[in-house]
This record gives C-alpha cells, structure tokens and sequence, in this order.
C-alpha cells in the first residue's frame, strides 16, 4: 500500500511538472494576435536582449575594447538587420523580408534560426539570452585569437566550445556546422573536464 501511495505521489508530481512546463512555454497572448504581430515582439524581444547583453559587457571598458552594435533596419531588400562588430569580426540578426523569420547569420556558424517556442525565443535551440552571449563569445575569440582568418589557401575555420553532458546537443552541432558548410576536424580538452573545443574547416566548394 505504501509503495503504490508512493508510486501515485510521483504520478501527481510528474504530471504537476509537465503542466508547469504547459504553462510556461504557452503564448496567453496569441489569440487576439496575428502572425505578423507575434513576429514583430520576437523582434523586439531580439533587439532588447542583444543590446541589454552588449551594454553589460561593454561597462567599463575603453571604445576600443568594446563589442559595437548597428542597426541596419532597412535593407535595400526590404529585410531588417542588427550588425554586431568587434575588430575586424561580425555576427547580425536578420529578419526577412515578409518580417516573419529571423536568423542569426555568422561567417563561420552559419545561418542559426531564431524560433519561438510559446512565449519564449531560442536561436539553434539555445535560450536567446544564452545564445547571445555564445555568439559574442565566438565572435571576441575569432577576433583575439585568430581563428577564423584566411590561410593562404584560402580555408577558414571555425571553434566551437560544447558540453559533454549532452551526445544530442554535440550531434546537432555537428550536423549544423555540416549543413553550413564546415568539415570536424578534431577536438581537444579545456581546463573543464565536461567541455571540449571542437574544431571544424570550411569546405572548399
């Protein structure tokens, strides 16, 4: 009796969980809205959290050293973008032109889409704020390190730093640097024993 009690107590619970999740990730908001209206607080959402995380960084810090922000709103095209710059490196968030897809687009990453999942953002399945900052993070280690810039040979590489907890989230990685272009190279340990840099070079096509 007492191990079934148990075993519906965890039932209950499981179930409590899964509601909370319901919960979290649903969008209260969507019925009264459009599409389109959705898409454009995305975009504002994108646009707020890109320049609260690049203010944060950049106090303190000379002009020099700080990771630059430009919108370009109006494309010829009719699509919309955010150029993020440090030295001679860039990332941007584009939206399209129809204004209902957004991207982040990174020479080296490759086109990283920005999905909404009920109320909340992911950009290649990260939490948008997350995300972000990984992106700033690989943009100031190309820019500091030199990876990325062009050999004689014209390749390029790029370096990706990924947990080891997770096979599925290092075999989406793989697969994405694949569709964008990029062959595994190899990869190596970092000074945290569940994380390993994964080097990849551009396909020449």
């Amino acid at each position: 009796m007492l191990q079934e009690l148990r075993s519906d107590l965890n039932l209950a619970d499981a179930r409590s969980e899964i509601r909370e999740r319901l919960r979290e990730y649903a969008d209260c908001g969507s019925e009264p809205r459009t599409p389109l209206e959705r898409a454009d607080d995305a975009w504002r959402v994108v646009q707020n959290v890109l320049a609260e995380e690049i203010a944060e960084l950049n106090r303190g810090l000379d002009g020099d050293a700080q990771v630059l922000e430009r919108d370009r709103l109006a494309l010829p095209d009719g699509s919309q973008s955010i150029e993020v710059e440090y030295r001679d490196q860039k990332f941007s968030i584009a939206r399209s032109k129809d204004r209902r897809k957004m991207a982040l687009l990174d020479e080296y990453a490759g086109r990283l889409p920005v999905e909404s999942i009920g109320a909340k953002l992911f950009i290649a399945g990260e939490p948008i704020g997350c995300a972000i900052v990984a992106a700033i993070r690989r943009l100031v280690e190309r820019a500091t390190t030199g990876i990325g810039t062009v050999s004689n040979g014209g390749r390029r590489y790029m370096a990706l730093e990924l947990s080891t907890c997770s096979a599925t989230r290092i075999e989406a990685a793989l697969n994405l640097a694949d569709e964008n272009g990029f062959r595994f190279v190899e990869s190596y340990k970092t000074p945290a024993l569940d994380r390993r840099v994964f080097l990849f070079e551009r396909v020449l096509r």
